[in-house]
């Protein structure tokens, strides 16, 4: 492990460990659909409460004896059935779970006619979605046990700018390949939000963005984010069968809203709020979300740790044999005095 300084603080670093383990191993690769349908989600179905509140789609995962409970909050374009089979190891570890579908994804709201668009006005309004459902839902169900945060990617991003308005509310977080620079095709940032702000202004705000394509029921896996074929199959299975997980594209707006999110959500001034012990996953090999903005933000805050794991950009979708040591890494941070 060493030690690297970013902006005027330091921060730990280290590689990815893949010798570690869980008590129990990871689904099977080459069984994945079967045990997913025969084992997973019977086991979640037993245990779920969920329900619509504002608008919005949620789980809420209770367990007899928790330790605490873990917020998901997701990336762009997913939804809480992509992550059930990690509901699934939090849960057998010992963890509730509570998850929500943002705006414009899966079940919940959405400000436009094609679910295939992903749109909204700003990114506060993702944050606000998030604290009301913790106050409203979570922190009834949890009492007075710790909340933890996971985030990946485009909830990342929202995760941090939570963070930031509201320092007191988590006491850890685990930020995920987090979209604080997102890749908008393959043209600069300042060319991005020229292009974005010029369609805005000719009102096309909830038209999809140039750089996108439609969703492609037949996706293969070479064009996935993730690194378990098993695993894309599976939930493109999902997607094609039902609608709502069908979101692909964003709009000029979300894309125009993306960039100005994650500057804010690097800001020094912004960042410093920030005291809780935050582990972030940074994947080498992304193509989604820069590294640049992630080592930015750790160097500005006050006990950031990074683990840089040699994946795609959805580290949690991982091979099993790789999985199972992203998990007890997750495992060992959240149990950590």
């Amino acid at each position: 492990m060493k030690t690297t300084i970013s902006s005027a603080k330091t921060y730990q670093e280290s590689l990815f460990n893949t010798k570690k383990h869980l008590a129990y191993p990871c689904i099977a690769e080459d069984r994945y659909q079967e045990q997913m349908e025969q084992l997973v989600e019977p086991y979640l179905k037993q245990r779920i409460s969920s329900g619509t509140k504002d608008g919005l789609y949620y789980e809420f995962y209770e367990h007899p004896s928790p330790k605490a409970t873990i917020v998901i909050s997701f990336g762009f374009t997913e939804s809480c059935e992509k992550y059930h089979e990690l509901i699934y190891y939090m849960h057998r570890e010992g963890y509730q779970a509570a998850i929500i579908e943002h705006r414009g994804h899966g079940k919940s709201l959405r400000e436009v006619n094609d679910w295939q668009l992903v749109h909204v006005e700003d990114f506060n309004q993702y944050v606000d979605d998030l604290h009301r459902f913790i106050q409203t839902i979570v922190q009834p169900k949890a009492g007075n046990l710790p909340l933890y945060l996971y985030a990946h990617s485009m909830g990342g991003c929202i995760g941090t700018l939570y963070l930031e308005q509201h320092p007191d509310v988590f006491k850890k977080a685990v930020l995920n390949a987090p979209m604080l620079g997102i890749y908008i095709g393959r043209i600069p940032d300042f060319i991005a939000r020229i292009v974005c702000r010029g369609a805005i202004t000719c009102g096309k705000q909830k038209k999809k963005l140039f750089t996108m394509n439609d969703f492609d029921p037949q996706e293969p896996f070479a064009n996935s984010a993730g690194d378990s074929p098993a695993r894309h199959h599976y939930y493109q299975k999902l997607r094609r069968e039902n609608e709502a997980y069908r979101t692909n594209c964003a709009t000029y707006n979300w894309a125009y809203q993306a960039l100005r999110a994650g500057k804010r959500a690097i800001a020094p001034e912004n960042a410093a709020n920030i005291q809780i012990p935050v582990l972030l996953f940074q994947a080498a090999n992304d193509t989604f979300v820069r590294a640049k903005e992630q080592n930015l933000f750790l160097g500005r805050i006050q006990n950031g740790r990074k683990v840089i794991v040699d994946s795609r950009h959805e580290i949690n979708r991982m091979t099993s044999d790789r999985l199972e040591p992203y998990l007890a890494e997750l495992f060992e941070f959240y149990q950590a005095g």
